[in-house]
C-alpha cells in the first residue's frame, strides 16, 4: 500500500519556534523554527519512507468559520516577528526537498489535510498526518494515523482509533463532539460554559453525540449541568461545527500532485549551509553514503621523527585522541601541515622527536589547531606544554555561529563549505564496532583534517 504523509505546516513551525531557543545564523537571521521544522522533516521522511508528501499551510487569518462566528480564534496573540520572518525559509526548505506545499484562501491547513486524507483513503493509500494540533485526531481511521508532536519537535504521540478508544473511550468522530461540549480555548470555540473534558466525556459516554446530549438534556443528572446544557444548545451545535474539519474543500491539487521522488542534495545542502545547520548537514551527508564519496588525494608522509626540516614559523596542527575524555583517552596520532607538506606521526614518533617538542613549546611559533584544550591536554601526556596557539577552529566556528551543534570535526568543516574530510564514524566505526584501523588509514584521515584546519582558518579569517 502506498503512503501519503500530510504535514500541518503552521502547527509544526509554531511548535518548533517555541520548543527551541531563539537561534540565528551568522547573518543574524532567526532560524530556530526552520531548524526544528527541518529536523522533523528529515526524521519523518526517514521513518515513513513515503510515496506522497504534502505540507499544508493556512492561507490567512480569516476563514469560512469566521463568517459563522466572528470571534473564532479571537484573542490569539500576534505571531512574533521572529517566527513570521522564518516562514519564507521553511517554504524554501520544502522547495529544496522537492516537497509540494499548498494553501487555500478561506480555508485552514486542517481542511486541506482532511480533504486529502479522505481522497487518499478512497484511493486505498495509507495516510500519516503530522501536526501539533489535537483537532486532527478526528481524522484517525484504519488507514490514517495522526502523530501529535510532544516534547520538542521529533517526539510524537501516535493516535489511532484504538488509542483514542483507550484514552477517551471515544471514536475519532466523537472528538468533534467533545470539542462541541467543552469548547477549545486555543481556537476561542466557546462550547458549553463550565463543561470541561471530564464532564464532556461523561455526557458522551452516556449519550454519544452533541445532538443526543441536547435532545436528552432533561435526563442529565445534576440540575446545574442540566441548566447549562439547556441554556447553551446553540453554542454547542455551533462549536461542534467550528471544530469539524472540512473534508470536501475545493482543492486545486490532487493526490497525483503529491508524488515524492526524494530530494536533490545539490539543492538541500547549499540551503542548510546558508542557514548554518551543521548537524543536519552531517546527517544528510550520512544519508547520501558518506563512505562512498570520493575525495581528492592529499599527499602526506608518515614520519618516524619530526625534525627541523619539517617546520615553519606558522603551521597547522591536529591531535587525535581515541575519545572525548581528553585526560584518559589513548593518543592516536598527530599531523602537521605547512608549505613544506603534510606529515603524520604516531605516539612513538612524537616521543622520539625532541626538535618537535621544542617547536611545540615555542610561543613564537604560531599554531592553528582544532580544539585547543584537546591539543594541550593530549600532548601533556608527553610532558609537552604547548604554547603559541593563535587560532582554534572549533572556537572560531562557535563564535561565528553559536547555534551550531558540533558533533565532530567533519560537521564543523561541512558547515563552512569544506567537505574534503571523512567523519570519524566512517573511519573508526561506532559503539561496540569502534576500532582503530591500520596506520595508513589513520594517517590519511589526520592528513585530511590538518589540511582542513589550514583551509578553514583562511575561510574564517575572511
Amino acid at each position: 500500500m502506498n503512503k501519503l504523509v500530510l504535514i500541518d505546516g503552521n502547527s509544526i513551525a509554531n511548535r518548533a519556534f517555541y520548543a527551541l531557543p531563539l537561534l540565528s545564523n551568522d547573518k543574524g537571521v532567526y532560524t530556530n523554527a526552520v531548524y526544528g521544522f527541518a529536523m522533523m522533516l528529515m526524521n519523518v521522511l526517514e521513518r515513513e519512507q513515503p510515496d506522497h508528501v504534502l505540507v499544508a499551510f493556512d492561507a490567512g487569518k480569516t476563514t469560512f468559520r469566521h463568517s459563522q462566528y466572528k470571534e473564532y480564534k479571537g484573542g490569539r496573540q500576534k505571531t512574533p516577528s521572529e517566527l513570521s520572518e522564518q516562514f519564507p525559509f521553511i517554504r524554501e526548505l520544502l522547495d529544496a526537498y522537492s516537497i509540494p506545499r499548498y494553501e487555500l484562501v478561506n480555508y485552514e491547513a486542517d481542511d486541506i489535510i482532511g480533504t486529502l486524507t479522505k481522497e487518499a483513503e478512497k484511493a486505498d493509500l495509507e495516510v500519516v498526518v503530522i501536526t501539533g494540533d489535537r483537532d486532527l485526531t478526528q481524522l484517525a481511521s484504519p488507514k490514517t494515523t495522526v502523530f501529535i508532536t510532544k516534547k520538542g519537535i521529533t517526539d510524537m504521540e501516535e493516535n489511532t482509533p484504538a488509542s483514542l478508544k483507550e484514552k477517551y473511550d471515544l471514536t475519532p468522530e466523537q472528538i468533534i463532539d467533545m470539542k462541541g461540549l467543552m469548547g477549545d480555548s486555543s481556537d476561542n470555540i466557546p462550547g458549553i460554559p463550565g463543561v470541561g473534558e471530564k464532564t464532556a466525556l461523561k455526557l458522551l459516554h452516556q449519550f454519544g453525540t452533541v445532538e443526543e446530549v441536547l435532545a436528552n438534556a432533561d435526563q442529565i443528572s445534576g440540575k446545574k449541568l442540566q441548566e447549562k446544557v439547556q441554556d447553551n444548545k446553540e453554542s454547542a451545535i455551533m462549536s461542534k461545527e467550528l471544530a469539524t474539519i472540512n473534508t470536501d474543500s475545493p482543492l486545486e491539487i490532487k493526490i497525483t500532485d503529491t508524488k515524492y521522488n526524494g530530494y536533490d542534495t545539490e539543492k538541500v545542502i547549499p540551503l542548510l549551509k546558508e542557514l548554518g545547520f551543521a548537524t543536519l548537514l552531517k546527517n544528510l551527508q550520512g544519508d547520501v553514503a558518506e563512505t562512498d564519496k570520493t575525495l581528492e588525494n592529499i599527499p602526506f608522509e608518515i614520519v618516524q621523527e619530526i625534525t627541523d626540516a619539517h617546520f615553519e614559523d606558522t603551521m597547522a596542527l591536529y591531535v587525535e585522541l581515541d575519545n572525548d575524555n581528553y585526560h584518559t583517552a589513548p593518543f592516536i596520532g598527530i599531523a602537521i601541515q605547512s608549505k613544506k607538506g603534510v606529515y603524520f606521526a604516531n605516539e612513538e614518533a612524537v616521543k622520539q622527536s625532541p626538535a618537535f617538542q621544542t617547536w611545540l613549546e615555542d610561543e613564537s611559533k604560531e599554531k592553528t589547531v582544532y580544539d585547543a584544550k584537546k591539543t594541550i591536554v593530549g600532548l601533556s601526556k608527553f610532558d609537552i606544554a604547548v604554547a603559541g596557539i593563535t587560532f582554534d577552529i572549533m572556537l572560531a566556528s562557535y563564535l561565528l555561529n553559536p547555534s551550531d551543534t558540533i558533533d565532530d570535526f567533519a560537521s564543523v568543516a561541512i558547515s563552512h563549505d569544506y567537505d574534503a574530510v571523512n567523519t570519524d564514524e566512517s573511519i573508526y566505526g561506532k559503539g561496540a564496532k569502534r576500532a582503530i584501523p591500520a596506520e595508513e588509514i589513520v594517517a590519511e584521515h589526520l592528513a585530511r583534517k590538518v589540511t582542513a584546519v589550514a583551509e578553514l582558518e583562511k575561510k574564517m579569517r575572511n
